[in-house]
């Protein structure tokens, strides 16, 4: 799914106005309608003189609840409207949606502050008899920099604290949401769907945008889809149609070599498993051949114990260059940093790799902390790198702190992203992909059973068994989290979130490679839905 930024939504809006000639009030005929419409599918196409509550701001997220309010009241609802502002205020297409509003004889309640005392009893009472209230208060115009909601528009969204019976619906974002960020504003509307205009916004699925509401749902208003498709930087929700055309092809004719050598540079004494995850990872996930490069004391425990896996001996300095060249040799691919350590040999060890390959790099856990603070390390690599930080990771990456990564994970991953000239993978909640050009592709669901030690080991070992088969960086990352999220999913349907290892997630990508490649794939309109199926998206 294909969403848009506030400011491409607005810039669409002028051009449609500017270019094509459709008025600014058309539009919002178009948009109220369609909510109408699907309120109306919803809760009944005739009212039956059940009430529906409008809340309006003076802006044109007002005028499309102007909109809704003349179409409910024409299928036979009894509407009421409030105004929240002066009617001096109302811009000019709103205006034009309030006088059709009151010449169908609706006598709109303007509040020009807080509702308070009486109005305040009236509102309460409008909203705790409704069987719909619509949020028309304020749309995608609010930004997480202008800090938190004031007086008096604190007040009148605090009323839709999702306390009331009726079907709630929200006008492109629930009022009071960062469209962009997904950061609550101080206060912000609990509904039960969310009707986008043209396109939803990914500050929906960011931050705290997934609390506010259950379902999510589109009205095309006439902007052309083409222009939609084209806008850039592209953001995209992450569903498996996205995802399976990354995929490299695994033709009949196929070889070992067909499909790649990867070299995992990672473990040391004490943390072998990191190591072992991130490889088996990449054995689970098409690669031709698996090399696992790691310490000499690590080396002797581990060779033979996967017979699948080369493993070698492998550390940093200048004696050690000609032999870290040698391991490089013929590996389409590098994948460096579970278990690997922070000392003297592991950041010369980063840097010789980063230099040395010819493939791409996917660089994880230890080789990020030493990265974030010697960038120079990865400079060789510029423009093959795939970097996969949690957020504490994230944030020296960015020179913040945990709460500014958190505050704004899309900034925070193209910041980083740009930097080093890689696509970033913000590991959450709700997983993030960003690339150096500020494209962005937000993973659609949570799954639990990831939050758990070693998820990134093998994480980090499916990207680099997709760069290894050829897909380029971003390709790797989209296939890699969605892969990962369907193991997951696997893991909690078979043994459940709480019980739930690492380890489990690698007899899981069998079946995640099939979901994905086979016909049965959910969408992200799929991820709009309070369905828990399929559980791993």
């Amino acid at each position: 799914m294909r969403l848009l930024w506030p400011d491409q939504m607005q810039a669409l809006d002028r051009r449609t106005i500017e270019t094509l000639g459709i008025p600014g009030a058309t539009l919002m005929e178009t948009a109220g309608r369609g909510v109408a419409d699907f309120i109306a599918a919803r809760v009944g196409a005739v009212g039956s003189d059940r009430l529906a509550t409008v809340l309006c701001g003076v802006g044109n997220n007002g005028g499309d609840g102007f909109v809704i309010a003349r179409e409910l009241s024409d299928r036979g609802y009894r509407v009421h409207v409030f105004v929240a502002g002066p009617r001096e205020k109302i811009g000019a297409d709103a205006a034009l949606h309030l006088q059709a509003v009151e010449r169908l004889g609706l006598r709109p309640r303007f509040v020009d502050g807080p509702p308070g005392g009486g109005e305040l009893k009236n509102l309460h009472r409008s909203l705790l008899r409704s069987a719909v209230i619509v949020d028309a208060l304020l749309g995608i115009g609010p930004r997480a920099a202008g800090g938190e909601l004031r007086e008096p528009m604190r007040t009148w969204v605090g009323q839709l604290d999702g306390r009331h019976s009726a079907f709630k619906v929200a006008v492109d974002v629930p009022s009071g949401l960062c469209a962009e960020t997904g950061r609550a504003l101080g206060v912000v509307a609990k509904v039960d769907a969310v009707v986008c205009m043209a396109a939803a916004k990914p500050g929906l699925w960011l931050a705290e945008g997934p609390a506010t509401h259950r379902e999510v749902h589109v009205v095309d208003i006439g902007v052309p889809r083409r222009w939609i498709a084209q806008a850039a930087p592209a953001v995209r929700l992450l569903d498996d149609d996205l995802a399976a055309a990354q995929l490299p092809p695994r033709p009949e004719t196929a070889h070992k070599g067909t499909f790649g050598h990867l070299l995992v540079v990672a473990g040391s004494p004490g943390r072998s498993g990191a190591a072992l995850l991130a490889a088996q990872a990449a054995l689970r996930s098409g690669v031709g051949l698996c090399t696992l490069a790691t310490s000499g004391e690590v080396r002797s425990r581990l060779e033979g114990q996967v017979p699948d896996l080369m493993v070698e001996a492998i550390r940093g300095g200048a004696a050690e260059a000609a032999r870290v060249a040698k391991l490089l040799e013929g590996k389409r691919a590098v994948a460096v940093g579970p278990g690997l350590g922070t000392g003297s040999a592991e950041i010369d060890l980063v840097g010789r790799v980063c230099d040395g390959a010819a493939g791409a790099i996917v660089l994880d856990a230890d080789a990020l902390r030493i990265v974030a603070g010697r960038p120079e390390a990865a400079a060789g690599a510029k423009g093959r790198l795939v970097l996969t930080p949690h957020p504490g990771e994230m944030a020296a990456l960015d020179e913040s702190d945990v709460a500014t990564v958190e505050a704004d994970r899309v900034g925070a991953a193209r910041r980083v992203a740009a930097r080093f000239g890689a696509v970033v993978v913000l590991k959450g909640a709700r997983t993030l992909i960003a690339d150096p050009d500020g494209g962005v592709v937000i993973a659609a669901k949570p799954e639990p059973a990831l939050a758990v030690a070693g998820s990134g080991d093998v994480l980090c070992g499916v990207i680099g068994a997709l760069l290894a088969q050829g897909c380029e960086p971003w390709q790797a990352a989209v296939g890699a989290v969605a892969a990962h999220l369907h193991a997951g999913g696997d893991v909690a349907r078979r043994i459940g979130r709480r019980a739930s290892m690492a380890s489990d997630l690698l007899t899981a990508l069998p079946a995640a490679w099939q979901a994905l490649e086979g016909e049965q794939r959910w969408t992200a309109a799929q991820a709009n839905s309070d369905d828990d199926e399929p559980a791993g998206a």
